[in-house]
């Protein structure tokens, strides 16, 4: 999608924020009013007015003012400026107005339109953990915790976290275990006492090779699909002669795999509408993942 040029203008992050939920606003349900912005930002008329001002001055042509309404309305040249107007914008602005409640992610809230998320379930994770693991990362600490796998008792482990994973279920990180001598996933709902901060790490992500390989997953309409159906099907994942490829990190292979149902072949078309054609040059041997 074209966009503006962004010129030379510093934002505050407020200011920005506003400016970006007025459109966010104006793109998606047709309308905004200054309303919208005193209602969500505590601000007053006088701000609201200011803004408006402020983003006709950054994307000229973008509104047009309707007295009879008290509103803005998108132009029929409007060209987004600070969105990116994909469907998976518009997915994280409407989850962050229902499944999250109160955040810090610009919500919207339809009007007049039904939209239903199914949300997963939350997975058991401690605050304090995330937050310690989160300083961890930052500061580049090492970590003591217990931790309990799937196929052990409870262990202490040494860890240097260097990434936070969210894989679309549940949050893990990508951390260089002393125990094992290695780079693996650990989940954090599994961490069964809240870390304990060490010595600075000496294992860092520029040593992790399976993060930073990175490797490219084929996909294709399900061959046993009739041709009008995979052409249904090429369209719905925007594939380009029948083909996508996708760009995922060796460490996060897997995971994609899950997320697409290509981690276990299945013989019927119809529940499986793709398959995953470069599987045989894959490796046959994986990268460790959370257990």
């Amino acid at each position: 999608m074209i966009s503006f040029k962004q010129p030379d203008i510093q934002l505050k992050w407020d200011t920005r924020q506003r400016l970006a939920l007025l459109e966010a606003t104006v793109m998606w349900e047709g309308r905004v009013t200054t309303g919208s912005l005193i209602q969500l930002f505590g601000i007053s008329r006088g701000q609201a007015s200011k803004d408006f001002s402020l983003y006709h001055q950054l994307a000229e042509g973008n509104l047009l003012y309707d007295r009879n309404q008290k509103a803005y309305f998108p132009s029929e040249h409007f060209i987004p400026f600070f969105m990116r107007g994909t469907a998976e914008e518009y997915l994280r602005l409407i989850e962050a107005g229902s499944c999250l409640g109160q955040s810090v992610v610009l919500p919207i809230i339809p009007t007049g339109v039904g939209v239903e998320l199914l949300c997963a379930p939350a997975r058991k994770l401690d605050f304090q953990v995330l937050r310690m693991i989160h300083q961890a990362i930052r500061e580049k600490r090492q970590i003591k915790v217990h931790y309990q796998s799937l196929s052990n008792v409870p262990i202490g482990l040494i860890l240097e976290p260097h990434t936070l994973v969210f894989n679309g279920f549940r949050w893990h990180i990508r951390a260089f275990s002393h125990e094992h001598n290695d780079y693996r996933d650990f989940v954090l709902a599994r961490f069964i006492s809240l870390p304990e901060f060490a010595d600075s790490a000496i294992h860092f992500v520029e040593n992790d090779a399976d993060w930073n390989r990175v490797e490219t997953i084929v996909i294709a309409p399900h061959p046993e699909l009739s041709p009008e159906q995979q052409a249904v099907i090429a369209d719905d994942f925007g594939m380009t002669s029948g083909k996508l490829q996708i760009i995922v990190r060796r460490a996060l292979r897997l995971y994609m795999l899950r997320m697409l149902h290509l981690d276990q072949p299945s013989l019927v078309p119809k529940i499986q509408q793709i398959v995953w054609l470069n599987r045989e040059q894959a490796e046959i041997e994986s990268p460790d993942i959370a257990q």
